[in-house]
C-alpha cells in the first residue's frame, strides 16, 4: 500500500514504531533511574566499579553544559527539536527518504532521542542524564549521557556511515539530494540536540 508521496505504509510503520517506541523507552529508562537512584546529589550507584555508574544529573545546557547560562536555555533547545522533528519528517515523506530503509531507521533514531529528551525540557526545564562512563585508569572521562543520547548518536553515525557509501546505494540513490540538503539545513538542530552530555554542576 501506497501513501503519499508514493512513501509505503510499511515506511510510515517502522519509523513511528522506533521513533516512539525509543522515546518511551527513554522516558521510562529516566524515571526509573532517577525513582531508584534519587535526583542530584544522590550518591553514585556502581554498575561496573570505576567504569559505568549511575549518576543523575539535570542538563540545562548542551555539550558539556555548553549554553547552560543562556537565559530560556531549556526553551531554546527544546525548540531545536522541535524544528528537527518537523524537517525529518518533511524529509522522510514528503523528499522520498523513506524510500531508503536505512535512511528510514536512522532518522527513526534520531527522532526518538530528539522527542525524549525535549520532553524533557518542557516538562522539567531540564534533560535527566544518569550514566557515567568513565575509566579512572587512564583518566578517561566521559560526560554524563542518557539512552536518548544513545539513539541521537547511533542515528548521526548511519546517516554519515550511509552518505559515505554513495557508491553502493542502489535503489537508495534518489534519496542523495535528501541526504545533502539534510545535513545542510537540518544538522544545526540535530547537532544541538546530540549533545546531551553535560558534566554535573
Amino acid at each position: 500500500m501506497k501513501v503519499e508521496g508514493g512513501v509505503g505504509l510499511w515506511r510510515w510503520v517502522l519509523f513511528w514504531t522506533i521513533a516512539l517506541g525509543g522515546t518511551a523507552f527513554d522516558l521510562a529508562t529516566k524515571a526509573m533511574i532517577f525513582e531508584r537512584v534519587g535526583p542530584p546529589p544522590a550518591p553514585s550507584v556502581p554498575i561496573v566499579p570505576h567504569i559505568l555508574e549511575l549518576h543523575t544529573s539535570q542538563n540545562t545546557g548542551a555539550l558539556w553544559g555548553f549554553g547552560s547560562g543562556l537565559p530560556h536555555s531549556s526553551e531554546v533547545f527544546a525548540g531545536l527539536s522541535v524544528i528537527a522533528a518537523i524537517l525529518i519528517c518533511y524529509w522522510l515523506f514528503f523528499m522520498g527518504a523513506a524510500s531508503s530503509s536505512v535512511l528510514t531507521v536512522a532518522l527513526a533514531l534520531i527522532m526518538a532521542g530528539a522527542l525524549g529528551n525535549c520532553y524533557d525540557r518542557l516538562a522539567y526545564g531540564h534533560v535527566r542524564d544518569f550514566m557515567h562512563f568513565h575509566v579512572d585508569e587512564i583518566g578517561f572521562d566521559c560526560a554524563i549521557f542518557n539512552f536518548a543520547d544513545n539513539m541521537l548518536v547511533a542515528g548521526a553515525i548511519t546517516l554519515v556511515l550511509y552518505a559515505l557509501r554513495a557508491d553502493d546505494r542502489g535503489s537508495g540513490a534518489k534519496a542523495e539530494p535528501v541526504v545533502a540538503s539534510f545535513q545542510t539545513h537540518a544538522a544545526p538542530g540535530i547537532a544541538a540536540e546530540s549533545a546531551e552530555r553535560a558534566h554535573p554542576a
